[in-house]
């Protein structure tokens, strides 16, 4: 028991122990940044050194963080709600996927030739611990190499295909919906092949519209080495922004780590005029925002004054984050309506005036309005916001419409049903209490487990055997085979053992015999149907 005591004291005091880490970031998009932000300032609080590459810089960064800034590099990807209809025969995922792809690629292309970049990277210094983000590109993944270390990744959304087989997590695509695809859990034939077919085309994508452009972009800087899709199967660990219990239930490899919902504050504060307003507004408040990405005041006017006209006749106060200077002059804002450039969100949705929740379906939003059980009406528009609407709405916390089909009674009656049936705020309560029931919280997780990378120099433990096979193995097409031929070759063999009795036993049967034998049988048939006959025996 004292030796048990003492591994342990030994274990907490290697991971106490202040190591040099690498975080490089290159996409530049703020709600990403959120996640990435609050575990590398916890990790910085743990008296790690850290180096990081950042489009988001800390406020007020600590002793021991160096950061090198990518601000104003390349502008904030924002996404322009003008055009809702797209003209085009591609599907809407692989439209979502080619985008998300070429920004990261951009991005890492960018970042490389910035020379504070490049002089660290051509710098002596050493790092015992590499972080990069997980997304649309692996250009950074040569960093292990080069420093000697290992890999940790940070995912802002539940699993990417391409990020599963990386890890050899399975994908299990009967159950488990795809990235890119609202489907629910129980999908139809249609949807399971669709969904197959989705998780295909995505790897697909990422191989030739990511990987390889990203390998140039790594061979320029770093020099020939590795392909970028065996490093990729090299991660230590990856922390995912997923949670079971509002995402998918999933199977999951040790070096897949769900952590969703550790950018959640513990008790987030209101500034001092906007609890005013939340406290003064006794008959409720709806809240409105699309996030940091998408701009309400992007919508088409002739939308935007659809969804106006029924929110003035709802008896809430509505606070929409938008900038009201964007918005047409002939376009007239509801009386009931605030609108605000920035509204502190998480603190906002858990002020209890709060009775519903408009998103986008973005997922750092839907934790937040989780974690505060308010319901939700959804308006998916990218990449995985219609995969988490629909996770919502199977959850009985949410309904969705589309922004493209708004008509006046949809909006109507689907914030009618939020607003008064008692049901999807009983839902939403329920389902903070499961979402924030934990054994210890998810940032602590996350930073434990980055931890545990570094006390076990790498953790190859954690790594998934899967990798190791080939695909006829993964898939036991070899076993398949085996058994087929086993069957086929069993059967050959009796077939040829049967023939042979058979012809044997009438050989040596005497011929005589066979001809009585052949006689008598048939006289018992000739006397059976008599007797059926004589006694008028019915078939039935």
């Amino acid at each position: 028991m004292q030796a048990r005591l003492l591994g342990l004291v030994l274990l907490w005091a290697a991971g106490a122990h202040a190591a040099r880490l690498l975080a490089v970031l290159p996409t530049n998009t703020k709600s990403h940044h959120v996640m990435y932000g609050r575990i590398l300032d916890a990790l910085a609080k743990k008296n790690h050194d850290l180096t990081i590459i950042t489009h988001f810089p800390m406020k007020k960064p600590l002793p021991n963080v160096r950061e090198i800034s990518l601000a104003g590099t390349k502008p904030e990807i924002k996404n322009n709600l003008n055009s809702i209809k797209h003209n085009t025969f591609k599907p809407h995922f692989v439209r979502n996927l080619e985008q998300i792809m070429k920004e990261c690629v951009d991005s890492c292309d960018i970042v490389s030739q910035v020379p504070e970049v490049k002089a660290l990277f051509n710098s002596t210094q050493t790092f015992d611990l590499i972080i990069v983000e997980v997304f649309g590109s692996d250009c950074f993944l040569p960093l292990g190499v080069k420093y000697g270390a290992p890999v940790v990744g940070l995912l802002s959304s539940v699993p990417l295909p391409w990020v599963n087989e990386q890890l050899g997590n399975p994908e299990a695509t009967t159950y488990v919906p795809s990235y890119m695809v609202g489907y629910g859990q129980r999908m139809s034939l249609w949807e399971r092949f669709s969904n197959t077919m989705a998780v295909i085309i995505a790897k697909v994508l990422y191989k030739y519209k990511s990987q390889i452009p990203s390998q140039v972009i790594a061979d320029r800087l770093f020099g020939p080495g590795p392909r970028l899709e065996s490093l990729a199967q090299n991660y230590s660990l990856v922390l995912s922004n997923s949670h079971f219990s509002i995402n998918e239930v999933r199977p999951l490899v040790p070096a897949l780590v769900e952590v969703g919902g550790l950018h959640l504050d513990d008790s987030p504060t209101l500034p001092k005029d906007m609890k005013e307003l939340l406290d003064a507004s006794t008959e409720g408040v709806v809240y409105w925002s699309f996030g940091s990405m998408s701009r309400i005041e992007t919508i088409p006017t002739d939308v935007l004054s659809k969804i106006f006209d029924v929110i003035s006749e709802l008896s809430q106060t509505v606070f929409i984050k938008m900038d009201r200077r964007m918005l047409a002059q002939n376009l007239t804002v509801p009386d009931n309506v605030y609108t605000m450039n920035w509204i502190p969100q998480h603190a906002t949705l858990c002020h209890p005036n709060v009775k519903l929740f408009i998103s986008h379906g973005g997922l750092l939003g839907t934790q937040e309005a989780v974690a505060c059980g308010v319901p939700m009406l959804m308006v998916p528009l990218y990449a995985d916001q219609a995969l988490n609407a629909r996770g919502m709405t199977d959850r009985g916390v949410a309904e969705i419409v589309k922004l493209e089909e708004t008509d006046k009674e949809t909006w109507r009656k689907h914030l009618r049903s939020l607003l008064t049936e008692p049901k999807y705020k009983e839902n939403a309560l329920k389902l903070r209490d499961v979402f924030l029931d934990r054994p210890m919280k998810p940032l602590d997780m996350g930073v434990y487990w980055i931890e545990y990378v570094l006390r076990h120099k790498g953790a190859s433990h954690l790594r998934s055997p899967a990798l190791d096979l080939t695909l006829s193995q993964y898939l036991l097409l070899d076993v398949v085979a085996l058994s087929i031929t086993i069957a086929l070759l069993t059967t050959f063999i009796l077939h040829k053992l049967f023939r042979y009795l058979c012809t044997r036993c009438i050989k040596w049967w005497p011929k005589e015999r066979i001809v009585f034998e052949k006689k008598l049988l048939k006289r018992n048939i000739s006397f059976f149907l008599c007797i059926l006959w004589k006694y008028k025996i019915k078939a039935n």
